[in-house]
């Protein structure tokens, strides 16, 4: 099966030649240790096609977000405008919101939403040209999206006051990332991603009866005016425990998700029974203690016990986030390659 096959078929729980592995994202240091100084020359884009061939993995995940430079702060720092209309400063471990999208949520009606023509696509573009992975473009989700636009403690108290603005406030923004996602899919995606982290390490950001104003009725319009533009596997992504709100995630029309986080007690066995029919799961390799301080032969045991758990159908091998600086090149080498003797 050629990588676009074997993703495909996981993804609608069909038999594949052997289960498909990949990363939502690989960070810099990471990179950097896998490859040396012997690849130095190579772009970033090259580089992350390296990584990604020699590792065996068959899918990429594109991430392009816009962001518009406005100028820069007193202290060197950029300042930008995000397509949302909030401006922050961008440090290289974080960011500082300045003016959010909204200083009122009643002013919901006055909101105008981004034009998506400028929205860039010259990373799918390239992995299209210049490579033969199953392409996932990327788009954000009202919650993540909407945390980002107001800052997370006008959003929580919004939310919680006037969730029905902030549900109409969702609307227009995610008008923004479904032309977006036609936008990716005009230009070769093979399927959409939802990012958007719904819940802590022991339970949801917001209570169930508030998600089913500001999240879940916005998550099925998403996927039901993408699918109707091109039916392609659309995919959730959120960290955290989910267990409590697995059904809703289902029935908003998800084909996959990813993370199921271990440690955060996402039990993919109990996932699978429940809901294994359903959806394809991606995800649950450890990534507190597992990858970054396991050795090898554990990591392989562990990564083999897993895949005998969930069977070969309808399962995609990945870290329970991303592959992140702290994994050692070795052991990402024993999970990617726990198959071979």
């Amino acid at each position: 099966m050629t990588k676009k096959e074997r993703m495909l078929a996981a993804l609608r729980r069909e038999p594949v030649d052997r289960i498909p592995r990949g990363e939502l994202a690989i960070e810099g240091g990471f990179m950097k240790a896998y490859l040396g100084e012997e690849q130095a020359s190579l772009s970033a884009l090259q580089k992350e096609l390296f990584v990604r061939r020699d590792l065996g993995m068959d899918f990429i995940n594109i991430h392009e977000f816009p962001k518009n430079l406005l100028g820069y702060a007193d202290d060197g720092f950029p300042i930008y405008q995000s397509p949302y209309g909030d401006v922050f400063k961008e440090t290289p471990h974080s960011f500082q919101m300045l003016k959010p999208a909204l200083e009122d949520i009643e002013d919901v009606d006055g909101y105008v939403t981004a034009d998506p023509s400028e929205a860039p696509s010259f990373m799918l573009e390239f992995y299209k040209k210049n490579s033969d992975f199953f392409l996932i473009s990327q788009i954000n989700g009202p919650v993540s999206a909407l945390d980002w636009a107001l800052g997370m403690e006008d959003y929580l108290c919004d939310c919680m006051t006037d969730a029905d603005l902030i549900a109409q406030l969702a609307d227009k923004i995610m008008d923004y990332e479904i032309a977006r996602a036609k936008l990716f899919l005009d230009k070769g995606a093979d399927a959409i991603l939802i990012t958007d982290d719904i819940a802590f390490n022991t339970g949801l950001l917001l209570p169930p009866k508030v998600m089913q104003v500001v999240a879940f009725p916005i998550y099925k319009r998403m996927i039901r005016e993408i699918k109707d533009y091109k039916d392609v596997p659309m995919i959730f992504h959120s960290d955290g425990y989910l267990m409590d709100v697995m059904q809703d995630i289902v029935d908003c029309g998800f084909d996959a998700i990813q993370s199921l986080q271990p440690s955060a007690g996402m039990d993919i066995g109990k996932v699978k029974e429940m809901y294994g029919d359903k959806l394809c799961l991606i995800g649950n390799v450890d990534l507190n203690y597992l990858l970054p301080f396991g050795k090898p032969e554990e990591v392989k045991r562990e990564v083999r016990a897993l895949a005998e758990k969930v069977g070969d159908r309808g399962f995609v091998l990945s870290t329970c986030n991303i592959l992140i600086d702290a994994v050692t090149v070795e052991n990402a080498k024993a999970m990617y390659f726990f198959d071979e003797d």
